[in-house]
C-alpha cells in the first residue's frame, strides 16, 4: 500500500509541477485566442446568413465554432505534452526522474493529467467566452452545446494520449510533432473529403471519380479506428440522435481507445528507456 500511495504522490508533485509551468507560458493563452479567433469567423458567417437572408431556422449554431475551437485546444495540448516527454528525453531530465521515486506508469500518467487539467481549464473559458457571444448575438446555447464540452474532454484525453505514444516511438522532439501534426491533419482531412465526395451524386461524377470516392471512404472507415476525432463525433451524432445506447458506447469506445494508447505509451517508455 505505501509503493501505491508514494506512487499517487508522485503523479501529484509532478502533475503540479508541469501546471504551474503550462499557466506560466504564453502558449496556452495563445492557443485560446487563437481558437476564439477562428471560432468567431464560423460566428460571423452565420451572422451574415441572418443579415442577408432575413429569418433563419438554424440548428444549434454555436455547436459548430465550439467544435473548431475544442479540436484547436486539443490539438495544442496534444503538441505540448509530445514536446515535453521528447525535450526532457533529449535533456537527460527523464534519466534523472527515474533514478528518483519515478517509473514510466507515474510519468505517463503526470504528464496524461497535467494535459487534461489544463483543457478542463480550456472548456471553463469556452463555455464562458460562448455564453458571452450567445447573449451578444442572441444564438441560444441548448443541452447539445453543453453535451459537446463535456465529451470534448474525452476528445483532448485521447489526443494527449496519442501524442504521449507518439513522443515514445520518434527519436527527436521535431519528428514527433512532424508526425503528429500529419496524423491529425490526415485524419481530419480524410473525414471532409469522404463527406464531399459522398455528398456528390454518382450520377455526376465519372467513372475514376467513383472510384476514388469507393477507395477515399475505405481509408477513412479504417482511419476511424485511429483518429480520436472519430470517437468526438460518434459522440456528437448519439447526441444528435439522443440515443443513450450510442452515446454511452461512443464514451466507453473513448475510454478504452485512451486506455490502450497510454498502456502502449508506458510499455514503449520501458522497452526503449528514458536514453536517446
Amino acid at each position: 500500500m505505501s509503493k501505491l500511495v508514494q506512487k499517487f504522490n508522485t503523479v501529484g508533485v509532478i502533475t503540479k509541477r508541469e501546471i504551474k509551468s503550462t499557466i506560466g507560458s504564453l502558449g496556452i493563452y495563445a492557443a485560446a485566442s487563437l481558437a476564439f479567433l477562428v471560432a468567431n469567423l464560423f460566428v460571423r458567417s452565420n451572422l451574415r446568413g441572418v443579415a442577408e437572408n432575413g429569418l433563419m431556422v438554424m440548428a444549434n449554431p454555436l455547436n459548430y465554432p465550439l467544435f473548431i475551437a475544442v479540436i484547436i485546444g486539443a490539438t495544442y495540448l496534444a503538441l505540448t505534452s509530445t514536446i515535453s516527454v521528447s525535450r526532457e528525453r533529449d535533456q537527460g531530465t527523464l534519466e534523472v526522474l527515474f533514478y528518483g521515486p519515478v517509473d514510466s506508469i507515474t510519468y505517463i500518467a503526470a504528464k496524461f493529467l497535467e494535459q487534461l487539467v489544463a483543457f478542463l481549464g480550456l472548456i471553463v473559458v469556452y463555455i464562458v467566452g460562448f455564453f458571452a457571444i450567445s447573449k451578444l448575438t442572441n444564438f441560444g446555447l441548448d443541452s447539445s452545446f453543453f453535451a459537446m464540452a463535456a465529451l470534448s474532454i474525452l476528445l483532448a484525453a485521447s489526443t494527449v494520449a496519442f501524442g504521449l505514444l507518439l513522443s515514445t516511438i520518434t527519436r527527436s522532439a521535431r519528428t514527433s510533432v512532424i508526425v503528429l501534426l500529419l496524423l491529425l491533419t490526415l485524419f481530419l482531412a480524410s473525414d471532409v473529403v469522404a463527406g464531399v465526395l459522398n455528398s456528390m451524386s454518382a450520377k455526376d461524377m465519372s467513372v475514376t471519380m467513383v472510384y476514388v470516392r469507393v477507395a477515399v471512404d475505405m481509408i477513412n472507415k479504417g482511419l476511424k479506428w485511429i483518429s480520436p476525432f472519430a470517437y468526438l463525433n460518434r459522440g456528437i451524432a448519439a447526441i444528435g440522435l439522443e440515443s443513450s445506447k450510442h452515446l454511452l458506447s461512443s464514451i466507453g469506445a473513448s475510454l478504452l481507445y485512451t486506455g490502450v494508447l497510454l498502456s502502449l505509451a508506458v510499455y514503449l517508455l520501458n522497452k526503449r528507456g528514458v536514453r536517446r
